[in-house]
């Protein structure tokens, strides 16, 4: 069973681990930089934490509260086995919490497994050039990406 909770002062060793594994470059750094400042949710199962997301709530003009999944991986050894699914739906139970109006994420066009995760659970894809992008992408920090998911919630 995949149990999704708030990240604990010691899990963040595996957490780090699991990003430094995910992310290359500037995703790697600022993944691992961004674990003490960003809210963190992680995914276990039968006690190992196998995947994490970093999460904050954001305004921007038209869309009101946004919740952004900034980083989201799952350990390479547990992929495909829906635990990425989960810790979305965390992430957008917990939005919606705050009082978000939409979910949104952002990734480069060659990244297929995020692609393939987010449109399954009902995001639309937003690509560079597009109104949606534009608006969104200084909220989202996507500057490297060209892809950006919105959900309204």
């Amino acid at each position: 069973m995949i149990v999704v909770r708030r990240m604990r002062p010691g899990d963040r060793e595996k957490v780090a681990g699991i990003f430094e594994e995910s992310f290359t470059g500037s995703y790697q750094y600022w993944s691992i930089r961004l674990l003490d400042r960003l809210e963190t949710i992680v995914a276990e199962v039968d006690g190992e934490v196998v995947g994490a997301a970093e999460l904050y709530v954001t305004s921007c003009e038209g869309y009101g509260r946004v919740g952004v999944v900034a980083f989201i991986a799952v350990a390479p050894a547990w992929r495909g086995r829906g635990i990425g699914r989960r810790l979305v739906e965390e992430a957008e139970r917990l939005f919606r919490q705050r009082g978000c109006r939409f979910a949104a994420a952002s990734t480069r066009s060659s990244n297929r497994a995020s692609i393939a995760l987010f449109t399954s659970l009902g995001y639309s894809v937003h690509e560079r050039g597009s109104r949606v992008f534009e608006e969104l992408e200084d909220a989202l920090y996507a500057y490297e990406d060209d892809v950006i998911f919105l959900k309204r919630l």
